[in-house]
């Protein structure tokens, strides 16, 4: 008798523990989008793809370093 009770308290507990889940996603509005970059001029993005080719090691005056400036300001400008 003791072992039938065991069994059915085992089959309990097994079946308590392959219960389902149930889970809720909310979705909200997405937020109102914001420009990335605000008010940067073309003069600075220029100065800053200088000042990252100057930190490569990138001799002026060359064309690397007329590709590099070139390279860093697109990656730099917006959009």
């Amino acid at each position: 008798m003791a072992r039938r009770a065991l069994a059915v308290a085992l089959l309990a507990l097994c079946a308590g523990a392959c219960a389902t889940e149930r889970h809720t996603t909310y979705v909200t509005a997405d937020a109102p989008r914001r420009p990335a970059m605000v008010g940067v001029t073309d003069v600075q993005l220029t100065a800053e793809a200088r000042v990252a080719c100057d930190s490569y090691g990138v001799p002026r005056d060359t064309a690397n370093y007329g590709r590099c400036v070139r390279d860093e300001f697109a990656a730099r400008r917006p959009g």
